[in-house]
């Protein structure tokens, strides 16, 4: 096809550079550049462009978000344990993300992160939901989102495993869109010879996506009437929560944040507030130093909810905002990515050099009519893999993890745990009558701790 011809598919003159290579293209790589700039969003591309141009001023006034309550309620967790067995909750896995960070080439989830066995990300995940519904006494529905990088080997990482135990019908799968990189100068640019760098859009339009793909009518007449939602880098992250969904089910809220309390003033994490009248969530930054250090009457700070993006959402919110197409903002990022030399060779760029954009699922509580938190302690729900090392790494996760197996195997056996690294089974975490009676005052002999072997 000439060049020519091509043209019209392009907004302006300024973006025909995505087309230098096209002599060299065979017409089969032609149509797939082709094929790719149609689905350009070029409203929205307009938007992206305008967006690195915005003041990062934040200029509407925020009001501390009120509306939280403490776990520990024994009346909400056997709330929630009822209403998983009768199979009113799925669990929604956030799972879009690449191992960049942590070095390593494809879905974040193959990460291997337990202490002992080494389980993936998507392992640990998957043996929880096993484990949760061993404790319902029937299966429980688990969904994962992808991106289209990352989503034939994620599929593929299952079936290999075979499911890590789960019936395959129990578990869906769906895929995020992708939104174009742009370069410094704020245009499109190539990432091979024939096609244009694109990075997923992000989780903002997760319940839209879910929604569409049909996972939520079938959900539906299941039954299920709650969505748990959980970022696949959390392995602390409890995929079938009772004394959420208590909590959530009994606040009849469209959403109920799974928070933390923020413990210091500059503490960098994001933070739940009121804005506009609508719940938001805003970062560390956003804040000013007169509002981080605000206090409430009983010495808690003011801004104390701490976002960690754990969230319940009620079935009718999701096909509501998915039918209502509510529009949500877009967040800029500086990052590395690949882009094609002037060979037309692909490479991956040591600095970052280009904008990345993304809609954040937190976006979505402005559309809420309710919104709730409820708020755990942190060593109990929170420890997010980013890093390969320092902050947020497998080091710290993984003291995290064996923290948190010791507090779970003290309630249980009633006795101290081992000095020495172990691992749980995920059934500890949702204990059967039998397991609570087989282990009660007993300590284990072995560093991988399994259900039936005392």
């Amino acid at each position: 096809m000439p060049i020519e011809l091509v043209y019209h598919f392009l907004p302006q003159e300024k973006e025909t550079q995505v087309l230098r290579f096209w002599s060299t293209l065979t017409p089969e790589e032609q149509q797939q550049l082709i094929s790719q700039i149609e689905k350009i969003d070029f409203n929205l591309l307009q938007l992206q462009k305008q967006l690195l141009q915005a003041s990062p001023s934040r200029y509407s006034p925020i009001e501390p978000f009120m509306d939280f309550s403490f776990s520990g309620q024994t009346d909400n967790f056997l709330a929630g344990k009822q209403l998983i067995r009768e199979g009113r909750m799925g669990c929604l896995v956030l799972a879009g993300g690449q191992g960049t960070r942590l070095r390593v080439d494809g879905p974040k989830g193959r990460f291997p992160v337990s202490l002992i066995k080494k389980k993936s990300l998507f392992q640990l995940c998957a043996e929880k939901v096993l484990a949760a519904g061993k404790q319902a006494g029937r299966p429980l529905a688990l969904a994962v989102m992808t991106s289209p990088e990352n989503d034939a080997i994620t599929k593929g990482f299952f079936a290999e495993n075979q499911f890590f135990g789960l019936d395959p019908a129990q578990v869906s799968f769906f895929c995020q869109g992708m939104l174009p990189l742009l370069d410094a100068q704020g245009h499109l640019f190539l990432e091979s010879r024939n096609r244009i760098a694109e990075g997923p859009y992000g989780n903002g339009k997760a319940l839209h996506d879910f929604f569409q793909s049909g996972i939520w009518q079938k959900w539906s007449q299941q039954g299920i009437r709650y969505v748990n939602t959980v970022l696949i880098d959390n392995p602390l992250a409890d995929p079938f929560d009772a004394e959420l969904l208590g909590f959530h089910a009994g606040q009849n809220a469209d959403v109920t944040l799974k928070c933390t309390e923020k413990g210091k003033p500059q503490e960098k994490v994001g933070v739940v507030v009121k804005e506009n009248g609508h719940c938001s969530v805003i970062e560390y930054s956003e804040l000013s130093e007169e509002d981080k250090h605000a206090l409430q009457p009983n010495g808690r700070l003011k801004y104390c909810c701490a976002s960690l993006s754990l969230f319940c959402f009620s079935m009718d919110f999701i096909q509501r905002l998915a039918a209502e197409q509510t529009p949500l903002p877009l967040h800029k990022a500086w990052k590395a990515a690949k882009f094609v030399n002037e060979e037309g060779v692909t490479q991956l760029s040591a600095t970052p050099i280009a904008w990345k954009f993304e809609m954040f699922i937190f976006d979505v509580l402005r559309y809420a009519n309710k919104v709730s938190a409820l708020l755990f302690p942190r060593e109990e729900i929170f420890a997010p893999l980013k890093n390969y090392t320092g902050e947020d790494s497998i080091e710290t996760v993984q003291q995290a993890l064996l923290k948190r197996d010791r507090q779970i195997l003290r309630a249980i056996t009633g006795e101290e745990p081992p000095s020495t690294p172990f691992e749980l089974a995920a059934d500890f975490y949702y204990p059967t009558p039998e397991l609570i009676a087989r282990w009660k005052g007993r300590v284990p002999t072995t560093s991988y701790v399994e259900a039936d072997n005392p």
